[in-house]
């Protein structure tokens, strides 16, 4: 007995040291990686994690990372199956790394130019590889695909302008509006200077989030950073007016007006404000303020068109809901009179529009219908051959 106690004895530490793990080598889990071998090199580096010998090795963590971002952008479906959270894992180990270098020299891989890869530049690349697939699957109209992979580069360079702005209009095209404004305000807070970015979030408050006290807060916001932009100035006006606060949006740039008096822009939303009031001789006056400073303000060229026109489609309006009774055509000759008086007093403007933008298409359709109203074959054949140079066929 004392034999087979003592044989047991000799043999269990031998059993033991049989079956204990061999050390694993970060080097070989590197080399794996760069021959495209993940399983394997997968299977070194999560075992170097837990070995007392490499656990604590900012390197360990470091290849860790690189490793995952490699499973979770690989196109080997095997291998992206390897870790179904691999882009988290990558991002817990490169933060882990980070903890672990004290102070040391950036972290970095040999390339194949015997020149050193630094990590921001893998970060870079791999936050890149998303953005690329997401641009693809967008253009072959996976929309959901394509945000998913945009979203992939937030995490990864959460400060990154370019992946919050892609997001949003994904986001918007799948008419998630809540999501795509969020990711506009992230593209904004992160230094994002497109105002379309405000246009598009403008569009959603008031449209579908149906949220004016946010609109009207974010166009002011928007009118700061762009304070040359033309339209976020009609767009607070319009959205005063839609809250019916419109005397508020009036008495604040007639308070404008006084103090900077010879700024073309404040007359010309002043005169979109009356205009919307119905006050068009005080629009008139206010546009033609504006082009007293700026002759060549296409846009309030544009609108002081536009108001000298009304007279005329109300004319045109109460003309075609007449009958054919003698005394409605008695009626309808003498709005016909007057017709042709309130066309030939806003041809004028329609021309001096066309002038300043000779392919503006609302110009155009304006002096194609004047023209045929009052009867100018030879200026109607002139603005239909304007549409044949400029491709449109009317």
């Amino acid at each position: 007995m004392k034999r087979v106690l003592l044989l047991l004895v000799v043999l269990i530490p031998a059993v033991a040291f049989a079956q204990k793990a061999p050390k694993p080598n970060i080097n070989k889990a590197l080399n794996a990686f760069k021959a495209g071998k993940l399983d394997e090199a997968k299977e070194i580096i999560d075992a170097a994690t837990t070995y007392e010998k490499t656990m604590n090795k900012g390197d360990t963590w470091y290849y860790r990372g690189l490793i995952y971002a490699a499973i979770d952008t690989s196109s080997n479906e095997a291998y992206h199956n390897l870790a179904p959270d691999a882009i988290d894992v990558a991002l817990e180990s490169f933060k882990k790394a980070d903890e672990l270098s004290d102070g040391k020299s950036e972290y970095n891989i040999i390339g194949d130019n015997g020149l050193p890869i630094l990590k921001p530049q893998q970060i870079d690349y791999w936050a890149s590889s998303y953005i690329n697939k997401g641009a693809t699957l967008y253009q072959q109209d996976d929309l959901e695909g394509a945000l998913a992979n945009f979203e992939k580069t937030s995490k990864i360079l959460p400060n990154d302008t370019t992946a919050y702005f892609y997001s949003a209009i994904v986001a918007h095209g799948l008419e998630k509006y809540q999501l795509s404004y969020d990711k506009f305000r992230a593209y904004i807070d992160n230094g994002g200077n497109q105002a379309d970015a405000y246009s598009m979030m403008l569009n959603m408050l008031n449209g579908p989030l149906d949220n004016k006290e946010k609109a009207l807060e974010l166009v002011r916001e928007a009118k700061q950073k762009f304070p040359n932009h033309a339209d976020f100035g009609k767009v607070e006006i319009g959205t005063l007016i839609d809250m019916g606060r419109i005397e508020e949006a009036k008495t604040g740039l007639e308070e404008a007006v006084k103090k900077e008096p010879d700024n073309k822009i404040l007359h010309f939303y002043l005169g979109y404000v009356n205009s919307s009031l119905g006050n068009s001789e005080a629009a008139i006056k206010s546009y033609e303020e504006a082009l007293r400073i700026d002759p060549n303000y296409f846009d309030a060229q544009l609108l002081i068109a536009k108001e000298m026109y009304k007279p005329a489609e109300k004319i045109k309006r109460e003309m075609a809901n007449l009958g054919i009774t003698p005394a409605d055509r008695k009626k309808k000759l003498e709005l016909d009179n007057q017709l042709v008086e309130k066309l030939k007093a806003a041809l004028p403007y329609w021309e001096k529009a066309e002038k300043m933008n000779p392919t503006e298409m609302e110009v155009l359709d304006a002096l194609s219908s004047i023209y045929g109203d009052l009867g100018m074959t030879a200026q109607s054949q002139r603005i239909e051959q304007r549409y044949k140079e400029l491709g449109q066929d009317n």
